[in-house]
């Protein structure tokens, strides 16, 4: 008597397919998180470089505006930066910000002094993030001028 196979048991799967199929899934879904969590650390950065940027180009406008002297402040011991009013802002922890030229106010305080002229006390500030990228702000004197530069990796 041959032997028959029974036609409903060849419709399935077997266990090795399963796992084959698991496998690339979760292959799939670990790469899809690594580029959305890489993602939103690069919004962040540039939400952070965008805040330190305007908050450069708000305290010049400030200045030129009102017609006195606007500081835009760096509090290295309280991790803040910004102006005041309207108050600082946090410094995150991954980056480290080192200044040229920058005037310290008082102990731990820098500051770059806008005047009403158009003019700036100027500096150069480096802001060194953890994974190698370094954002660059320079301040001339003459005209205030901010230009920003991004180096390393970004």
């Amino acid at each position: 008597m041959p032997f028959s196979k029974n036609p409903g048991l060849e419709s399935g799967f077997t266990l090795f397919e399963l796992m084959v199929v698991l496998v690339l899934i979760g292959l799939l879904s670990s790469m899809v998180f690594v580029a959305v969590s890489s993602g939103l650390l690069k919004s962040r950065e540039t939400k952070f470089v965008n805040q330190f940027a305007n908050a450069l180009k708000g305290a010049r406008t400030r200045a030129l505006g009102q017609g006195k002297a606007v500081r835009f402040i760096i509090d290295s011991e309280n991790r803040k930066f910004g102006l005041k009013p309207p108050g600082l802002q946090e410094i995150p922890a991954s980056i480290q910000i080192e200044g040229e030229d920058i005037e310290e106010l008082q102990d731990g305080v820098y500051g770059i002094v806008f005047y009403p002229d158009g003019s700036s006390s100027g500096g150069e500030l480096d802001l060194k993030w953890a994974n190698g990228r370094v954002d660059t702000f320079k301040i001339a004197r003459i005209w205030s001028t901010v230009l920003h530069e991004t180096s390393g990796r970004q």
